[in-house]
């Protein structure tokens, strides 16, 4: 029952997560006295993971014999039903990612790639059957006392009556988008063939990977429409992302950006990325995370220890992996991977030390239910952290990543925002580059080289749309642990610990909880910039 338990937990506040209408959803104590269950678990090392091919017919009849037992008064038999189905939902999502996982150690095994395209093809139809496993509790006689001792007072309010977002159609043009994402990692490992000439590699291929975005971007249109939005961007925010924020907001930062940070960017020294490019092996980068974790104890030498013990990485480079980094939770055997493909520079240490930042939040909160710009605090916030524990300086090539990431991520996220406004022939490869070039020159890329194409290697715009503003405000959020850091030393690692087991969905609501300022706060991107020009100048 134990291992039955683990997994309620992980995939109900997974779901408050992912779909709409269960974020504000209160579990109360009784799930937080479930979650104390995790400690202790056996280590599972990854190499004895194992892979199976998701059972889509037995994940039917988990969910159909559960939502027979939900039209009874039993609320023992609802509750074996609900176990059992997220036991097979539980596995679907660790046998995807562990595919994930594989496909992207080599984009050149087939085997690895026909797995990842099934299970990438049958996610909308899980998620759908677990929608409508909700929509079934909602109807239950039981639905009061179901509420009341596991789920939350008004949990079910969202799944109430027939309509449902997870239709037929929409769940078809779910499918239709995840075909079109498979596409693109066929496409994005045709980079290795280009290994130094990326002229070469975008004459050959960018044209048909900024076509196929035009084709996402269609598709997803579709959907807003579908759903009475006016656009994918509103919608995409509200179906993903808990932003407590407002658009004029967004638009508004990003112009102080304009404004404030691009003449900086605009006057940057090659000279300050000098120690992010000297050479750095794999063990050195792993050897740099390790005296950080050290250094740091607690929560994060405990996740640095569980990584290594359990070799729970794939931090080197290859030819034929997928040119990027991420952090996947293996929810079945309640372990967070790090995934990276090296450049063998020491920039992987701060690569590497923001994909454990994901780990460590991972870790201390078994399987994270944060929102996703409260997420990505925890991996940027470990980046900066590593500048004040790691015992190299990296401070500099930081702060002009930084400054980077304040101005790139902003054009990224300016540029992501008016592409889903483009419509008829505008809505092509060169209806893309004409709005890519617009936006590379307001946010001062002609002062460090651009290619109007290279915007098909920005992987968000594919698989994670509407993503990358995260880290534009996730960055700023961040900053300001380094800065307590410079205040007193310790302060910055103290609230990071402090906060490493939020649920908080809302970022502007967890900021406030933290004690921090929000990036809309009038004056705060000129304190930046007082920051960035202390470091750089």
């Amino acid at each position: 029952m134990k291992i039955r338990f683990l997994r309620l937990i992980a995939l109900v506040l997974t779901a408050a997560v992912l779909l709409s209408g269960c974020g504000m959803a209160d579990f109360g104590g009784y799930f937080g006295a479930l979650r104390s269950l995790a400690e202790g678990s056996a280590i599972v090392p990854y190499e004895s993971m194992t892979y199976q091919r998701p059972d889509m017919t037995r994940l039917r009849q988990t969910l159909d014999a559960a939502c027979e037992a939900a039209e009874g008064e039993d609320v023992s038999a609802i509750l074996n039903g609900v176990y059992d189905f997220y036991d097979a939902y539980d596995w679907f999502g660790t046998y995807y990612a562990l595919a994930d996982i594989r496909y992207c150690a080599d984009l050149t095994d087939t085997y690895w790639e026909d797995e990842y395209n099934y299970c990438a093809q049958n996610a909308a139809a899980a998620d759908a059957a677990l929608q409508e496993l909700y929509r079934a509790l909602a109807r239950s006689p039981a639905r009061a006392e179901l509420e009341q001792d596991y789920f939350g007072e008004g949990f079910f309010d969202s799944y109430e009556g027939k309509e449902t977002l997870w239709d037929e159609t929409f769940t078809t043009m779910l499918e239709e988008e995840a075909k079109l994402q498979t596409r693109y990692y066929e496409l994005s490992s045709q980079a290795a063939d280009y290994p130094e000439d990326m002229e070469g590699y975008y004459d050959a291929c960018a044209d048909d990977m900024a076509s196929l975005l035009a084709e996402l971007i269609a598709v997803r249109q579709e959907m807003a429409e579908y759903w009475g939005y006016p656009n994918y961007p509103r919608f995409a925010e509200d179906f993903y992302f808990y932003r407590d924020y407002t658009a004029a907001e967004e638009e508004q930062l990003l112009e102080d950006i304009r404004r404030e940070l691009v003449p900086l960017y605009r006057e940057l020294s090659g000279d300050a990325w000098e120690a992010a490019g000297a050479y750095s092996s794999e063990k050195e980068t792993l050897d740099y995370l390790a005296a950080a974790a050290k250094a740091m104890g607690g929560t994060v030498k405990e996740a640095y220890d569980l990584m290594k013990t359990a070799k729970l990485y794939d931090t080197g480079y290859g030819e034929n992996k997928y040119n990027s980094s991420f952090e996947q939770y293996l929810t079945g055997y309640q372990e967070p991977f790090v995934f990276m493909n090296a450049t063998l520079t020491a920039y992987d240490k701060l690569v590497l030390a923001h994909e454990f930042g994901h780990f460590c939040n991972d870790y201390a909160s078994h399987g994270s239910a944060a929102g996703v710009d409260v997420l990505e605090f925890f991996s940027t916030g470990m980046e900066y952290l590593s500048l004040c524990y790691g015992g190299e300086d990296l401070t500099r090539a930081k702060m002009a990543d930084s400054l980077g990431n304040y101005v790139e991520q902003g054009a990224y996220a300016s540029f992501e925002r008016q592409m889903y406004g483009l419509t008829g022939d505008d809505l092509s490869a060169e209806g893309l580059y004409a709005l890519y070039e617009q936006v590379a020159l307001d946010f001062g890329f002609d002062s460090v080289g651009y290619d109007r194409r290279e915007f098909v290697d920005v992987t968000h715009f594919y698989t994670n749309p509407m993503y990358v503003f995260s880290y534009v405000v996730s960055n700023d959020a961040a900053m300001q642990l380094y800065q307590l850091e410079q205040a007193q030393s310790g302060a910055g690692l103290a609230l990071y610990e402090q906060n490493l087991t939020t649920e908080e969905s809302f970022f502007l609501a967890f900021l406030d909880g933290a004690g921090l300022e929000s990036p809309f706060k009038a004056g705060r991107i000129s304190s930046v910039k007082a920051v960035f020009e202390s470091v750089l100048e």
